[in-house]
């Protein structure tokens, strides 16, 4: 028995390393979402990297956007190319079904040239849209 167990624990020990090394993270150094990368307020544009599997390829897409509004609750929409409010390095992972309403996170982009981020719930709600200016595929690394 002791034999068993020791040989085990060997096979482990080996085995173990090698489906680590397999899993190289480096494919896909961090979850399929949206970063915001950059913020050129002189011209209120938006540089999004999204990164993701698109036709069975992983594939990093490169998205120029400038503001047309934003929606808090059931407010009125604030409208402008400077309405929106993004923070430079968040990653954006969209969440449609949460557990709790509060972490729902969508992120739509249409074939009308939009790209629309809603977070929250009700009152808290934050709808952010975009009008696209240049997608980009990046180049594999």
């Amino acid at each position: 028995m002791r034999t068993a167990i020791a040989l085990t624990w060997l096979f482990l020990s080996i085995i173990t390393p090698v489906f680590a090394a397999d899993s190289d993270s480096t494919k896909n150094p961090e979850p399929e979402g949206y970063r915001v990368i950059s913020y050129d307020a002189a011209t209120h544009q938006w540089v999004i990297l999204r990164n993701g599997t698109f036709d069975g390829k992983y594939m990093t897409k490169r998205i120029t956007v400038v503001c047309k509004s934003y929606y808090l609750g059931n407010h009125e929409a604030v409208t402008g190319p400077d309405a929106c409010d993004l923070q430079v390095g968040n990653m954006i992972i969209p969440n449609p079904f949460p557990r709790k309403p509060q972490d729902f996170i969508d992120v739509i982009e249409d074939s009308s040239q939009v790209l629309a981020i809603t977070k929250g719930y009700g009152a808290d709600r934050v709808s952010q849209h975009f009008k696209i200016l240049k997608y980009e595929v990046l180049p594999d690394k």
